[in-house]
């Protein structure tokens, strides 16, 4: 079965197709090699996912759906980790995983700096599009863990059990390699384990997602 691309173009939509920037006319003709009337699917990023044909410049908007809003949703907040190479890898597969929100923290020991705006953002594109998703990711911060409402924050902590079912909005809360520093985190906030090895910043915070995802429902069907 022939690749069909998924693009991000956001709203406002015009009435019958929607321009295609520079960067995705270069992909689509140079890359993808494909030609007028080749099919594509398309997001606003906010929920809305159409299938349409790749005009000249543009692509004509055919069939179109809402996707609900997840009843559950997942957030990761984390310090960065020092290296660019594991900040991209870190924002991407979240995106690619369908988390809802990623907040950068400040840690009293976090040594990392989060990446700018709008690098974070493409990559977040990027990513979305690669997964065929119709929500993208919001990154936010840096704040304090103090600036988190304590009674949603899950802190994954080795000497922990793993999560029950998830119900409510959570939101997962990963530190610094260092690791937090004492007092650091709400008392109010609930801790679980991701098993006896030590994770590196950006792997914890993907095993934790997923495993949040999963036990909110979000990765069924």
């Amino acid at each position: 079965m022939k690749h069909v691309p998924h693009l991000f173009l956001p709203a406002p939509w015009e009435p019958s197709e929607l321009p295609l920037d520079e960067s995705h006319r270069h992909h689509l003709s140079r890359v993808l090699r494909l030609g007028a009337g080749s099919p594509v699917t398309y997001t606003d990023g906010v929920g809305r996912f159409g299938e349409g044909v790749l005009g000249e410049g543009a692509v004509f908007r055919g069939p179109e759906a809402e996707s609900e809003t997840p009843a559950s949703a997942v957030s990761v907040a984390v310090a960065p980790p020092r290296k660019p190479s594991r900040l991209r890898f870190l924002v991407e597969k979240l995106a690619e995983l369908g988390v809802d929100r990623l907040i950068w923290l400040n840690t009293t020991w976090g040594e990392g700096r989060p990446p700018g705006s709008d690098k974070a953002a493409a990559w977040a594109i990027s990513a979305l599009e690669q997964s065929r998703g119709a929500w993208l990711m919001q990154i936010e911060g840096p704040v304090n863990i103090d600036d988190l409402p304590a009674a949603t924050l899950w802190v994954a902590e080795r000497e922990s059990f793993p999560p029950p079912t998830v119900v409510d909005s959570v939101i997962l809360v990963i530190g610094p390699e260092a690791g937090f520093s004492e007092g650091e985190i709400p008392a109010s906030a609930n801790r679980f384990s991701l098993g006896r090895r030590v994770l590196r910043v950006e792997t914890a915070a993907i095993a934790g997602a997923t495993l949040l995802l999963e036990r909110s429902g979000r990765l069924a069907g």
